[in-house]
This record gives C-alpha cells, sequence and structure tokens, in this order.
C-alpha cells in the first residue's frame, strides 16, 4: 500500500561526548584493538552532563524544523520512537513539545516502541494520519540512549551501541512519496535480543533473579540466522509491493544493526553494495535513532537527493522486520 506523503526535512543530534574503541579497550582491561575487531566500532557518541531523551529529541527536531522553516505549532502530531523513555510517564512525546514550548490545545503526541524499528512504525502511523486526512503536518523523532543498559562484560553487544536521535517531517503530496512499506514479526525470536528486567514483572519493588537483568542482552547468532532465512524472501516482497527492481534503487539506508548485519545486506540481498549507508563505525547502532539519522546522514551528505528512490530497511527486538520504499 502506497500514501501520498512525502519528507519535508531531515533533522539529527548526535551527543558530544566520543567514546573510541581504544577507549573502551583501556577501560575494561582488554586486549588493544579487540573492541574493534569485534565490533566494526571505530567510535560512538554518549550522552553527557546534562543530556537527554528529552534534549535530545528537542535538538534534532529543532534541526529539521529550521530547515522546513516550520514553526513548531503547525504540527497537528509528534510520534516520538524510543525503547527506553525519558521516564514512565509523561511520555517523551509531552515532554519534548513542553521543551519547544508548543501552545496547548492542538498538537497530539505520543510515543512508539517497536525495538530498532521504532522509527518505522512511526513513519507507519503519521502516514496512516496523513492519507486519512486527519493530521497536515507531523514530526516522527526516534532517541535512544543505549549507554546507560549496557553490560560491559558482554563484549558482542556492550561495543555495538551508542546514543543519538533524529527526527523527520512530514505532510501530504499529490503523488504516492511513499510507496511501499511493510512491517511483520516472528516472535518465536523474543528472547534472542531482550532487556527483561525495568518493567512491571521485575523492577525495585520486585528485584530480578540479578541486577543484570537490567541490562540488554542478545544472540547475535540466532537473530543472524533467522534474518539469513527470512529477510531476502521480506525485502523482494517489500519491492514488489513497491512496484520496483532493486536496481531502481538509489540509496539503501538500513538500521545499523551490526558490521555482520551490514555485510548480509551487501553480500546476500539483491541491492548495489555502493548504494548502502554505512555510519555504523562512527556511531554504532543507536537502537530507535540508527534508521533516521542513517537518512539524516544520507540528505545532508548529498547521497540522497530531491526524487531520488531510498529503501529503509530493517530488523529489531522481536523479531521485527521492516522496510519501506519512498522517493525523497
Amino acid at each position: 500500500m502506497s500514501w501520498p506523503v512525502r519528507i519535508v526535512s531531515v533533522g539529527s543530534h548526535t551527543p558530544a561526548r566520543r567514546v573510541t574503541s581504544t577507549d573502551l579497550d583501556a577501560a575494561h582491561g582488554r586486549v588493544p584493538g579487540l573492541t574493534f575487531t569485534r565490533s566494526g566500532v571505530a567510535a560512538r557518541h554518549w550522552i553527557g552532563p546534562g543530556e537527554t531523551s528529552v534534549s535530545m529529541t528537542v535538538g534534532a527536531l529543532s534541526q529539521a524544523l529550521d530547515r522546513a522553516d516550520w514553526d513548531v505549532d503547525e504540527l497537528d502530531a509528534l510520534i516520538v520512537a524510543s525503547v527506553l523513555p525519558e521516564q514512565p510517564m509523561p511520555t517523551t512525546a509531552i515532554l519534548t513539545a513542553a521543551q519547544l514550548g508548543v501552545t496547548g490545545g492542538r498538537l497530539e503526541a505520543f510515543d512508539v516502541n517497536a525495538s530498532c524499528l521504532g522509527f518505522l512504525t512511526a513513519l507507519q502511523q503519521a502516514s496512516f494520519g496523513i492519507a486519512m486526512g486527519r493530521w497536515k503536518r507531523v514530526a516522527v523523532a526516534a532517541v535512544d540512549i543505549a549507554s546507560k543498559g549496557l553490560n560491559h562484560a558482554d563484549l558482542e553487544s556492550s561495543a555495538l551501541f551508542g546514543d543519538g536521535a533524529a527526527a523527520v517531517l512530514l505532510e501530504g503530496s499529490q503523488a504516492s512519496e511513499i510507496l511501499a512499506l511493510r512491517l511483520t514479526s516472528y516472535p518465536s525470536a523474543s528472547e534472542l535480543c531482550r532487556i527483561a528486567a525495568g518493567g512491571t514483572r521485575w523492577n525495585p519493588v520486585t528485584p530480578p533473579p540479578s541486577a543484570i537483568d537490567y541490562l540488554f542482552a542478545m544472540d547475535g547468532l540466532g537473530m543472524m540466522k533467522l534474518v539469513t532465512r527470512e529477510m531476502p524472501g521480506f525485502l523482494d516482497g517489500l519491492l514488489a509491493e513497491a512496484g520496483v527492481d532493486a536496481d531502481a534503487i538509489d540509496v539503501v539506508v538500513p538500521h545499523q544493526a551490526s558490521g555482520l548485519g551490514l555485510r548480509f545486506l551487501r553480500e546476500r540481498l539483491p541491492v548495489r553494495s555502493e548504494t548502502v549507508v554505512d555510519i555504523l563505525a562512527e556511531h554504532g547502532n543507536q537502537v530507535s535513532a540508527s534508521m533516521p539519522t542513517a537518512l539524516a546522514h544520507a540528505v545532508e551528505t548529498g547521497r540522497l537527493e530531491r526524487g531520488g528512490l531510498c529503501l529503509l530497511i530493517g530488523t529489531g527486538a522481536g523479531l521485527l522486520f521492516g522496510g519501506a520504499v519512498l522517493r525523497y
């Protein structure tokens, strides 16, 4: 299904604190070079003093609003994607709107959580609202602070992640600019990528068996086995729905899951390797913010130009598959 929705502008925010893999080797007593060799991430950015999910979201949205020359009170809706919100309530979207000085009584504001595919999920919700005529102008933002949930005893997962935020502004279009958007899940793989504690089951009132349960855990090999088996068919279906061949795609913007995942995309899927946006080495995996940060990078560096055909593709905990084909 296609939607008459266009991306008007993009924005991103990267924390100022740059943490290199050399820094992590020294901090955790690893052999020099081991962190980079195992992760493919040379550096990632983590929040510093005074930085929060809301402050990063405000930074990304402010940049997008400036580029579009929109006032924040022109927005009909603000959707924020994040795995962990700033606080349980109110939503990060509401807290962000307050920081931006939104006038009360007009804006719809809410959060979504779909793991690393939160941005695509929010993009779908925004497209529904615009296509139905409910909203005219919508902001979609994604933000995560992965650095607060890492188990540094597990090199395979902890070395991958960075913090950040990114945003897009959307409005209706005379033509279908989003040609296809698909999301699906494989719930049998729900244990492969998780943070077990911190919700209603295990928390400070009802503590988990171990404090490690508050930290991120991942079976990367198990996830790759499922991705290897199922992703080719998923991508074929997405491209067929969009009515385009893989060779027609100008820019591929993947979720920056891992070096192995990006290599699989280049070598095993029917996309041209030179079209793939790869910012993993300098940003790491930014969870919900990963895909829109890569999209913003593609636009800001001129790789994705107006009229260009873009493929968004990725996976998330669940296990979730998601993708979109759009004309920028």
